[in-house]
């Protein structure tokens, strides 16, 4: 003889709302996980332990990852930089102040990963 537990059906109702507000939650995470131009303007330079300072040696190492592999497959790069530098923060950073000096009427909620990448791509043509 099987026996099933039964649950009050208000317990269920909560464990359902709970489930969609934390899925809700991982979606709004997800939305806003892009650093914007006016979250570099404000943050960039305060702290190089901070996560923006993560965020962007994450992207830099990305667009390195995808550089090495068109060039692997025999395809263009995104950028050309000389093979004896070592692009990280400490030189991707003027980059970025220049690209934002450069086009001042850019709006607040411009992507940084595409800026690193027009910057990189300004700096070191192929």
């Amino acid at each position: 003889m099987a026996v099933f537990a039964t649950q009050p059906e208000g317990s269920t109702m909560r464990v359902s709302t709970l489930a969609l507000a934390l899925l809700t939650a991982c979606f709004t995470l997800n939305a806003n996980a892009e650093m914007t131009a006016a979250q570099y303007r404000k943050w960039a330079h305060t702290d190089n332990n901070s996560v923006y300072a993560a965020y962007i040696t994450g992207t830099i190492n990305a667009l390195g990852w995808a550089n090495g592999d068109l060039v692997a497959k025999k395809r263009a790069p995104l950028f050309c930089p000389p093979t004896d530098l070592a692009i990280g923060n400490q030189n991707v950073y003027p980059l970025l102040d220049e690209f934002f000096t450069n086009h001042p009427g850019i709006s607040d909620d411009f992507p940084v990963g595409l800026a690193i990448l027009r910057s990189l791509q300004a700096a070191f043509p192929c």
